[in-house]
């Protein structure tokens, strides 16, 4: 039996920033990252290896190879049905975004093999970057501007995802083998198998999409490979992309919290300043929200971010360099093997 529960998480100011999950006991996790040494890890569902990755050498980037005979990809949540975006709507455009946290949070966690394993989870939004002004409401933003963001906050939350559309990946036909090149950027956007793109789904997500009712698409950021997991959406991606709408993400991520200590000194002069601004405030009559914001940023000495766990059982990495040897050699691309062996670029 698995024992969760949620609540919303807020900024200082109040905003919603997401839901926090936190997962007390479970049966096991369906989805965890392994790591051994020489930089080896992988990322496994079910048991079974969906991308081995292997980190460079001097800490610059990652390769990454995608498991494509991974069986039963597509089975890791059920599919959402036209009651459930039903739902959804009728909740209302303000409760859209934190619906859709909670229906996939309950999914997440009463799977037949639950995929969280125990552990503080962050469910946060990721939404389109609109145009810089002037632009017209119904203006349309070429793919290639895409740029996705989480929302503002006024709280220490190191989690600021972004993602460009050139960070895509093909989703009709997933490259196998990737270089994440972290000095030049990072965070990919990764699927976990091909898309049809003239299935009967993604032209019913196609349509839900042009009534602006598509639900967003789940993303698992994992630090370790510095990119995002598309976790369910894949047909509601390339929904989207075909009619040329953004969509939105909600992005999954360990939470972890820290504390840092104050300067004692330089807090000491701060209060000293509001104190002053104080005394003028109750000559002029002047909104005072300002400085109670001041107030609470100077006693919040919590650290929110975005840590991956990982299982350190791959020992020295033999046999995760025969399965990867063993893999590439079956889909005829040996010539990357020698840079991933070596961790070179």
């Amino acid at each position: 039996m698995t024992d969760y529960w949620w609540k919303d998480l807020l900024d200082q100011k109040g905003r919603w920033q997401g839901l926090e999950l936190q997962v007390r006991k479970g049966c096991g996790p369906a989805m965890e990252m392994l790591s051994g040494h020489n930089g080896r890890m992988a990322l496994q569902i079910n048991s079974q290896t969906l991308f081995w990755a292997t980190m460079l050498k001097d800490h610059c980037g990652v390769w990454l190879v995608f498991n494509a005979e991974h069986p039963a990809q597509e089975l890791l949540l059920p599919a959402i049905t036209s009651a459930d975006v039903e739902r959804a709507k009728r909740a209302g455009e303000s409760q859209w975004l934190s619906g859709w946290c909670r229906y996939f949070a309950r999914q997440l966690m009463e799977a037949p093999t639950p995929l969280l394993p125990p552990r503080r989870w962050l469910l946060r939004p990721m939404e389109a970057v609109k145009p810089q002004a002037p632009y017209a409401l119904n203006q349309t933003v070429p793919f290639g501007q895409w740029r996705f963001t989480t929302p503002a906050s006024s709280a220490n939350i190191s989690v600021p995802w972004a993602l460009y559309s050139e960070d895509f990946p093909d989703l009709q036909s997933p490259e196998i083998v990737r270089f994440v090149d972290w000095w030049w950027g990072g965070h990919l956007l990764l699927a976990r198998y091909p898309v049809d793109l003239h299935s009967g789904r993604v032209k019913w997500w196609r349509k839900k999409s042009r009534e602006g009712a598509l639900p967003p698409v789940l993303v698992w950021f994992i630090a370790g490979l510095a990119s995002f997991v598309i976790l369910d959406g894949h047909d509601r991606l390339q929904a989207a992309i075909a009619e040329g709408i953004q969509p939105q993400f909600l992005v999954l991520s360990e939470l972890g919290e820290q504390r840092w200590e104050p300067d004692e000194q330089a807090r000491e002069r701060v209060l000293r300043s509001l104190a002053i601004q104080q005394e003028k405030c109750k000559k002029t009559g002047a909104n005072i929200d300002a400085m109670n914001q001041s107030l609470l940023n100077l006693y919040d000495t919590r650290y929110l971010y975005a840590p991956t766990h990982s299982r350190a059982i791959l020992g020295d990495g033999k046999n995760w360099e025969r399965e990867l040897t063993a893999y590439l050699q079956r889909n005829h691309l040996e010539q990357h093997l020698a840079a991933i062996l070596a961790r070179e670029e």
